[in-house]
């Protein structure tokens, strides 16, 4: 590829991470907000939301087959955004309990095409040397995204008629393909890691889920997410409690400071994985999960646990890098790239859904700080379980790091180089 069009290609990457963290970011919050407003019982939006997240998790390994089969990975973005920004517009003109249930449906599953598609295309346009580095440049650009969309977001919603977050939601996937057009078509077919177009035989899916390095990486992310996706709703009633009026103000903050911090640190995040090894990152990142957890437990001032919350940017930065990064150490030899990816996926969700049930069990046995000081205990049983089981993803050796990249028709360059084509 020119250096010109290459330029312009990670450019048009910059600012499709970009718009489309600001499209997820429609889906967060802002339903259950939207959704009172339609008097909705609190019983009737759990149910959505759950519906959504449990379309995600079961949806993460078929969507990796899905992409790893399509030849282009930009169209597969293309689609993902136009099914997340139709699910966007039908929680405006049909707020029912048919037409947000397929609204939740139709996210969760285009969500587990257009993530792993932009990794896909991450992995095309560098070289295996430079992958770490460009994974945090992503991360870097989706963190800056979403908080630029929750302050529109926000204020659309408060200035702005409810669904106006939504028309806005659906807006930003404009430009998210825009900046997808700018990427070269020549390099939107993944990379050697995916394996081509080819779907995987019952061997290949037999040796991917017996592999040591998929099976340690994903109890480690059980356990992470267990320790995590609790600690912020328990955090803001721990805040709710203390501040009074301001809570509202300090609880933005909390969710604003992470960001700034995953901006700040993804791109070393990714030179340090390269440098040092994925092992060791990952160290330092979950061991930051307890120290949170058992601060939190501790301080009740709401302005320092909002500063304490800072933490969670760590981890947030090393799995938004880490995760694509060891997911294309595992592929590399034997392809399918997405795949493995949803296999992660599915860990991810379900250490968050078993997060907020035994955070909340332990609340209503014995309060809250307890419930944050079981969550920190996960967190050190996730950063033992790194440092005693998880294996170094990273291979050192040349083949392996060699720049492969697949073609418009599936060949890596290095096949070429052997006159042979990879399927």
């Amino acid at each position: 590829m020119a250096p010109m069009a290459k330029s312009r290609s990670l450019a048009g990457l910059d600012w499709v991470n970009f718009f489309a963290a600001g499209v997820q970011t429609g889906f967060g919050p802002f339903i259950a907000v939207y959704l009172t407003m339609h008097h909705w019982t609190g019983l009737a939006i759990g149910g959505a939301l759950s519906l959504g997240t449990t379309v995600a998790t079961i949806s993460q390994i078929p969507a990796g087959v899905l992409v790893d089969g399509m030849a282009s990975k930009r169209l597969a973005g293309t689609i993902g955004l136009l099914a997340i920004g139709f699910s966007a517009l039908l929680f405006v003109v049909m707020p029912t309990q048919f037409g947000v249930g397929l609204a939740e449906i139709l996210h969760g599953f285009a969500s587990c095409v257009l993530n792993p598609a932009i990794a896909a295309i991450s992995l095309a346009l560098v070289s295996r040397q430079a992958l770490g580095e460009r994974l945090g440049r992503n991360v870097r650009y989706s963190s800056i995204g979403n908080g630029v969309a929750a302050a529109l977001m926000g204020g659309a919603g408060f200035y702005l008629p409810g669904a106006s977050v939504f028309v806005l939601t659906a807006f930003l996937t404009l430009p998210a393909m825009l900046a997808l057009a700018f990427i070269d078509p020549t390099e939107r077919a993944g990379v050697a890691a995916v394996g081509g177009t080819k779907l995987p035989t019952l061997r290949e899916l037999h040796a991917l889920f017996l592999d040591r390095r998929l099976l340690g990486f994903m109890a480690c992310l059980v356990f992470f997410q267990m320790a995590d996706s609790a600690m912020l709703p328990f955090l803001g009633r721990k805040i709710a409690g203390e501040a009074g009026n301001l809570a509202t103000p300090l609880i933005a903050g909390a969710l604003v400071l992470p960001q700034l911090v995953v901006a700040l640190l993804s791109p070393s995040v990714g030179r340090l994985a390269e440098s040092r090894g994925r092992r060791a990152v990952l160290l330092v990142g979950f061991a930051a999960e307890p120290v949170r957890g058992v601060l939190f437990a501790l301080v009740s001032l709401p302005i320092p646990l909002v500063l304490i919350q800072g933490l969670d940017g760590i981890g947030a930065a090393v799995i938004g890098v880490l995760l694509p990064l060891i997911a294309a150490d595992i592929s590399r030899q034997r392809g399918h790239f997405n795949l493995t990816m949803g296999a992660i996926g599915v860990a991810v969700g379900a250490g968050a859904a078993a997060s907020t049930a035994l955070a909340g069990a332990i609340d209503d046995w014995l309060g809250n700080d307890a419930a944050l000081l079981a969550l920190a205990a996960v967190g050190l049983l996730a950063t033992l379980v790194v440092w005693l089981v998880m294996p170094e993803s990273a291979s050192n050796d040349d083949s392996a790091a060699a720049p492969d990249r697949v073609t418009e028709a599936g060949v890596t360059t290095a096949a070429v180089s052997r006159g042979r084509h990879v399927k």
